[in-house]
């Protein structure tokens, strides 16, 4: 458990950086939502089914270490997860849920 917590903390501090670099490049080039990090609570809905695969995609190849999950479950997921909360956060608990489905 204690090498779990420890390297959850490292992934943590890594995606604070990730975070602030990202902020700072999409807010240097004027870029759109272009991650999941960005989007609304409402905002998921409003994207084009190829929009969502690509938001999908990208979360998955940044944040999950399974590469064996689809960004096509990913966004199925969203889609029929009607919690409250940022899709971000919804992305999150949908990536364990998946996992722990093994």
């Amino acid at each position: 458990m204690r090498g779990r917590a420890h390297h959850i903390g490292g992934i943590a501090g890594a995606l604070l950086t990730l975070l602030v670099a990202q902020k700072v490049t999409a807010a240097e080039s004027g870029a759109d939502d272009a991650s999941l990090l960005y989007l609304g609570s409402g905002d998921w809905e409003r994207q084009s089914a190829p929009r969502k695969l690509a938001l999908a995609a990208d979360f998955m190849r940044i944040f999950c270490t399974d590469q064996r999950m689809s960004a096509a479950s990913l966004a199925d997921c969203l889609d029929h997860d009607r919690a409250a909360g940022a899709p971000f956060e919804r992305a999150m608990a949908c990536v364990s849920a998946l996992s722990a489905g093994r």
